[in-house]
């Protein structure tokens, strides 16, 4: 069972898989979707035979039961309040859940640990003052409650704090303790053991390892861990899930090095990975009901699949691994990534580099360069549809994990601190450079794209570099100043970190603004912008398009009304595709003519 993007419908439907195929178990106005956070994530559970979820319109958690063909019955009714991370409780009848109540219009959201009754839809905090919450992980004797927490100007990837509770009988909190041995690393994933011991991911020495907690504190699990390998990424959402153990006891997890996902097992004295036959590049969302694992599998040769796993059996066995849906072989030619990397100021830079299928090697192709959002976030080598659209009409796509990118350690992830806008401008550039150099990328036929904060990116190398013959801006931040003035609760003193606190150092934000910058750009840009974005406002497109329309520039824009912060219908996707590659050829075809 499992949540799966309906993308003719645009709706995440909570599924049944049977037979390879995903069968719906909700009626058609309904969709699966948490909004906590703006990013949302953990929007459902089950708690016995019914599954408890988080409906995308009104943000209330809903029961469906998985025995009757009722209905779905709507359990809270708390008004202007958001949930998400739902875990059961089933000694005591409730979930427990992450609350997000916005009591006034122009006031930040509080958030809080609460409990949900599942008889009557009572809420009740748990746990409040922080402001924010994530996590929680209940013992398997129910006496034990450990969450994450952290408060303004930090971020979850940044600095946390593991909490611990002793429960009573009724669940309520009767002693709290802060546990996290070390106050500058980013705690994650508390889990327990099936025999009770605390589990967590935290990035003590560098890179995101799993820890357990003993007498003596926190230590390392036994043996040399896998190098260069983070067991978890940036919680953007909520509900990550990389490890879990199975019914011998044995600790599986899913981690992540030079961008690819690899399974491991810890058997109690050492780790040593777990091949898996059909070769994926990603794996996330790991679950176990202590017989078989589950998880998504992404790759980068066909569609990604919800896998079954057997970790008893090894990569030889056809009944290792079995695909519950997806994981179709697509009907074309697929051009595969290259993991590439550029040095920059003595730090290698990775990319994955995507070629047309039968292009000679040494062809020089037209170039695009993708910037990820984020910016504290990171692409992977997967199938992704829409640079095959590209690579299919003789394009050549650098996907790039600039430095601040996920999934290579904390000392990567933050080289961005007070730099953005100057250390990834410099990678992109670096990375077109040197294609550039090698003959592969033709000079005159180079554009750059980024959606969110990647469309920040475009724009500011667009500002400060020649290299590019045109970009794209998908709901891109044109104004930092600005953004920090109107952005969300979650987000509100990211740029703190990124560029500067405001009060102190209001000239940063005028330095690092592409709208103030703007006379600068001298080559075309399209812009794509959803207008019920709450993350990057409309505005932020306008103010730009605005600002490089009065000097007279080559500007294209595409609103889309039903659209927020990325673009879920597959009609508007379309258009996207068709109307950059429509824009790009033109500029192609006037630097011939």
């Amino acid at each position: 069972m499992g949540v799966s993007f309906d993308s003719n419908s645009g709706l995440n439907r909570l599924c049944r898989f049977h037979s390879g195929k995903a069968i719906s178990l909700l009626p058609d106005k309904f969709s699966v979707r948490s909004r906590v956070h703006e990013y949302g994530g953990g929007a459902w559970c089950l708690a016995g035979d019914i599954a408890c979820f988080v409906n995308n319109e009104d943000q209330a958690i809903w029961l469906k039961s998985l025995t009757t063909y009722d209905d779905p019955q709507l359990l809270t009714h708390e008004p202007k309040t958001r949930f998400a991370d739902l875990q059961p409780d089933a000694r005591r009848g409730r979930l427990l859940a992450i609350s997000e109540t916005q009591y006034a219009e122009w006031g930040e959201a509080v958030n809080r640990l609460v409990s949900v009754h599942l008889a009557t839809g009572q809420v009740t905090t748990l746990v409040e003052g922080a402001d924010f919450y994530s996590s929680p992980a209940l013992s398997p004797d129910g006496g034990q409650l450990a969450w994450i927490e952290w408060d303004h100007p930090q971020q979850p990837w940044r600095c946390t704090r593991l909490m611990l509770a002793q429960l009573n009988a009724a669940g309520q909190i009767t002693e709290c303790t802060m546990i996290s041995d070390k106050q500058d690393a980013a705690w994650a994933q508390p889990r327990f053991s099936p025999s009770g011991r605390l589990h967590v991911v935290v990035d003590r020495d560098n890179w995101w390892c799993i820890e357990v907690l003993t007498t003596e504190g926190f230590v390392p699990l036994a043996g040399e861990a896998p190098s260069h390998t983070e067991f978890t990424t940036a919680p953007w959402q909520l509900g990550l899930s990389t490890y879990g153990w199975n019914h011998e006891g044995e600790l599986l997890a899913l981690g992540q090095s030079e961008g690819y996902s690899r399974l491991w097992k810890h058997n109690g004295n050492d780790w040593e990975p777990v091949e898996l036959g059909m070769m994926p590049a990603r794996l996330h969302a790991l679950a176990s009901n202590g017989q078989y694992f589950a998880c998504v599998a992404e790759f980068s040769d066909r569609q990604p699949a919800i896998l079954r796993l057997d970790t008893e059996l090894t990569a030889d066995d056809p009944d290792q691994t079995l695909v519950l849906s997806g994981g179709d072989a697509p009907d074309f030619q697929v051009s595969l990534p290259l993991s590439l990397s550029t040095g920059v100021q003595k730090q290698q830079v990775p990319y994955f580099l995507y070629r047309p299928a039968g292009v000679p090697s040494n062809q020089a192709l037209p170039l695009v360069i993708w910037t990820h959002g984020g910016p504290t976030a990171t692409t992977a080598p997967i199938l992704k549809p829409a640079i095959q659209y590209w690579t299919q009409r003789g394009f050549m796509i650098a996907d790039v994990n600039y430095r601040g990118s996920t999934g290579y350690g904390r000392n990567y992830r933050m080289q961005l601190e007070q730099q953005w806008g100057i250390s990834d401008v410099q990678d992109v550039e670096a990375v077109a450079r040197s294609l550039i150099k090698q003959g592969l990328a033709d000079p005159k036929a180079v554009f750059i794209r980024g959606n969110s904060a990647g469309g920040y990116t475009t724009l500011s190398a667009l500002c400060h570099s020649n290299l590019f013959q045109g970009g794209a801006s998908l709901y891109g931040v044109s104004d930092p100043a600005r953004l920090n003035e109107l952005t969300h609760k979650f987000e509100s003193r990211y740029l703190h970190w990124l560029i500067a606190d405001p009060d102190v150092h209001p000239e940063r934000y005028q330095q690092r603004s592409p709208l103030n910058y703007a006379e600068r750009i001298q080559v075309p840009v399209i812009f794509f912008q959803g207008e019920q974005d709450k993350v990057v406002l409309p505005e932020q497109t306008a103010s730009m398009v605005e600002r490089l329309r009065a000097k007279g520039l080559n500007v294209e824009t595409h609103y889309f009304p039903d659209e927020g912060h990325g673009f879920r219908q597959p009609q508007n996707q379309a258009e996207v595709l068709e109307a950059e590659l429509a824009f790009y050829l033109r500029l192609i075809n006037r630097t011939l003519s």
